[in-house]
């Protein structure tokens, strides 16, 4: 790396000392950065500040981190660079990841930040007032004064009261009462790539405020191609972003793409084969308890493993055998202490199987991980969109491993 963070003075400072930046930055784009937010300036009382700012101190710890491992190159081979996987077929592709201009403006977005706190501070928000993102509630609610004050409709009273599906009600409420320990202890760690932990055993303010949204427990359409567990056992917090805390529309007159949070994946479950037109990555925070227990298929549009089959201006459906010889080896497995990052182009088509046969309590163990997308101001390419696939021989029901699978690929728009 080029450069070096001050990490103890930035954080005894609580984010007010300015970062130093990456090569690729320049410094006349980061200093007095002119923000746009997305709506109007949240207002606090006195009383409410107090949280507001414990809450804001720990979204600039969460976001410095995060900038300085994209930006790591110690081990990686790049250049002010780490090194993330891509797809993961035909024995696996990699690339440094600060390669893609997306995300060298997400890290430049972040530094805006960072070095201009209080500007940007007047685009932040506790978001309590917002209907459809919750607190996970229990304990982890209980570890977070900011939680307790700024009140949100919790899990348990989520699944209660919006999950019509009796199966989904009963995953959920398995996320919900053992939340708190799947996403803290010993078995959550962050990559070596991080200057500093930010998980919830450091940032607990954080992570029960952020505001989680289980997007796949609500009857839709959609989850026709779901699996009850994934749909009772998933949730992601934006921090950073149109839907998070923190909601910027432009800076210096330049629309920001950035979306950076969390996702809890339980054990036990395969996230769907899916896909969309916005590029999205995830750094992996847990000691698998077995090998190959965090394992992710990948497969990017252009494959020749994929077959065209329909086609029309806006999208184009793809098949790709999973149920081939040796179709194993398109899934590669990760973890926060090996392939810790996945970055997913636009439109690459992707899933993940987490095993729990190894963990001795299954029902308290997720996969935890750092999540961002880097170009979600694009409307145009279905913009807070997922695309579940589908069981070519039988459209219209869930993908399962082992057979043809078919997903409807959108075309991308520049």
């Amino acid at each position: 790396m080029k450069y070096q963070i001050l990490l103890g003075c930035l954080l005894a400072s609580n984010g007010l000392a300015a970062a130093e930046l990456p090569d690729f930055l320049d410094a006349n784009d980061i200093n007095n950065a002119q923000f746009q937010c997305l709506g109007e300036s949240p207002k606090y009382s006195g009383e409410d500040q107090k949280y507001i700012d414990i809450l804001w101190d720990e979204t600039l710890t969460y976001l410095r981190a995060y900038a300085a491992a994209l930006t790591n190159d110690q081990n990686s081979g790049c250049l002010n660079s780490d090194t993330a996987m891509v797809d993961s077929t035909e024995g696996g592709q990699n690339m440094c990841v600060m390669d893609r201009r997306d995300m060298k403006l997400m890290v430049k977005n972040i530094y805006q930040v960072l070095n201009n706190a209080d500007e940007a501070k007047k685009c932040f928000g506790a978001r309590e007032d917002v209907s459809w993102i919750y607190s996970p509630g229990g304990e982890l609610e209980q570890h977070s004064p900011v939680a307790q004050h700024f009140k949100r409709t919790t899990f348990e009273e989520f699944f209660d009261e919006k999950v019509t599906n009796k199966e989904v009600k009963e995953y959920g409420n398995s996320l919900t009462k053992n939340f708190y320990k799947m996403v803290t202890g010993d078995e959550v760690k962050m990559p070596a790539v991080f200057p500093y932990d930010i998980s919830a055993n450091s940032l607990p303010n954080l992570w029960a405020t952020a505001g989680w949204f289980p997007m796949y427990a609500e009857e839709s359409k959609r989850n026709d191609k779901n699996f009850d567990n994934i749909r009772g056992g998933y949730a992601y917090a934006e921090i950073f972003g149109h839907w998070g805390l923190l909601r910027i529309d432009e800076i210096n007159g330049e629309k920001v793409g950035a979306e950076v949070g969390m996702t809890v994946q339980a054990v036990d479950t395969l996230y769907p084969f899916h896909n969309h037109a916005v590029s999205e990555m995830y750094y992996n925070m847990r000691v698998p308890a077995c090998t190959n227990q965090f394992k992710t298929m990948a497969i990017r549009e252009d494959s020749p493993l994929i077959t065209t089959v329909k086609e029309d201006d806006t999208m184009r459906r793809v098949q790709f055998d999973e149920g081939q010889h040796n179709s194993q080896t398109m899934w590669l497995s990760g973890s926060s202490e090996q392939d810790a990052l996945i970055y997913f182009h636009q439109n690459t088509i992707h899933a993940f199987e987490i095993d729990g046969s190894c963990e001795a309590k299954p029902e308290e163990r997720a996969i935890v991980s750092v999540w961002a997308r880097s170009n979600a101001h694009d409307t145009r390419n279905d913009y807070g969109t997922t695309l579940l696939c589908e069981s070519a021989a039988n459209p219209g029901t869930p993908a399962k491993r082992g057979e043809v699978i078919q997903c409807d690929l959108t075309k991308v728009k520049w």
